[in-house]
């Protein structure tokens, strides 16, 4: 397993709440960067994504990057590095999809009762 994973993000990104989570569950030691509040880190964001402020963005020990990462390429690379991610990280990872589907679902429904 590697030292800290930086993560690089705002806190009005929606996607940072499912990353943080799955690192949390995971047990993976991590620091938050405000991109908004250090300018040089809103510079390295620039840097990594070719001028672009994506994020999150996560730099890991070993110098790889993944920017605005899926549940699952978050997940094939945390077991890749050894690490265990189980299942209620993959769950509350997944929790914006997991509502949008509800939602969804729900609506879809009450339309069919209408007709």
């Amino acid at each position: 397993m590697l030292d800290k994973v930086t993560v690089y993000a705002h806190p009005a990104c929606p996607m940072v709440y499912p990353v943080l989570e799955m690192l949390k569950r995971s047990q993976v030691e991590y620091e938050y960067i405000n991109i908004h509040e250090d300018y040089q880190a809103r510079a390295k964001v620039r840097e990594i994504n070719h001028g672009d402020e994506s994020v999150p963005t996560l730099v890991f020990a070993d110098g790889t990057t993944l920017t605005e990462p899926t549940s699952g390429q978050l997940e094939a690379k945390l077991i890749a590095l050894g690490y265990h991610v189980p299942l209620i990280a993959r769950i509350t990872s997944r929790l914006p999809q997991i509502i949008l589907l509800a939602i969804i679902l729900f609506a879809v429904l009450r339309f069919v009762e209408v007709i």
